[in-house]
């Protein structure tokens, strides 16, 4: 089964998956071309963040009050992360990734 997941938009949108709704990025997105995102996900604190080239755009903690589209978000993000998948179908501008420390 899944765990927790996040979706950028073209939009500069982004989307936590079983929690909420897409919501706009903030205003203060880099303007370099090429973007290094960061996600990280605290399972204990069930903060959730989201970084573009060390900008800091997204520093939330998941709850009832957050998650508002999906009462069963803790059955996703309570779940350990066993892999990560990117969709090519969606993504089109991703050169490489990697998990843990870069």
């Amino acid at each position: 089964m899944d765990a927790g997941a996040v979706r950028i938009s073209s939009h500069l949108q982004y989307k936590i998956g079983w929690c909420a709704p897409f919501l706009n990025l903030p205003a203060n997105l880099p303007s370099a071309v090429n973007k290094v995102w960061r996600f990280s996900y605290n399972q204990q604190t069930k903060n959730f963040k989201i970084s573009c080239n060390d900008v800091l755009l997204v520093d939330t903690t998941l709850s009832d009050d957050v998650c508002t589209t999906w009462n069963n978000w803790r059955t996703y993000w309570e779940r350990d992360v066993t892999k990560i998948y990117i969709d090519s179908k969606y993504d089109t501008a991703s050169e490489q990734f990697c998990t843990g420390k870069c």
